[in-house]
């Protein structure tokens, strides 16, 4: 079985992904800030990141600079409700492999996970 992490401030939206990832078959962990999404990635290994692109404090960015400094790059796929194509270009350098617009739909998201973890 496949752990994925959830990274998203918005409590209805991660529920929602979550439950639906789970429904898919993936063990799912969220996290409501990165800080509490680096304290589970010091916890447990995970397949795939999902994080939103912005938060409160610390965004998606800061998340994935984070895990490549700490020597636990992930597969990382970021969410933006946000326009800012230059916030997606940089995660795309730093290494997501891919971002998508919010409103995501569950089943889109539990598809491209199932194609990037093969």
């Amino acid at each position: 079985m496949h752990r994925l992490l959830l990274v998203d401030d918005e409590p209805m939206l991660r529920e929602e992904l979550q439950e639906s990832l789970e429904f898919e078959g993936y063990e799912v962990m969220t996290a409501a800030t990165v800080e509490a999404a680096l304290n589970l990635c010091g916890e447990a290994d995970f397949d795939l990141v999902v994080t939103d692109l912005k938060m409160p404090h610390l965004g998606g960015l800061d998340l994935i600079r984070r895990l490549n400094d700490g020597g636990t790059a992930q597969k990382i796929i970021v969410l933006s409700g946000h326009g800012a194509e230059s916030n997606r270009a940089e995660a795309m350098d730093l290494g997501a492999i891919a971002c998508f617009a919010k409103p995501v739909d569950p089943d889109f998201l539990a598809e491209k996970i199932g194609e990037f973890l093969g």
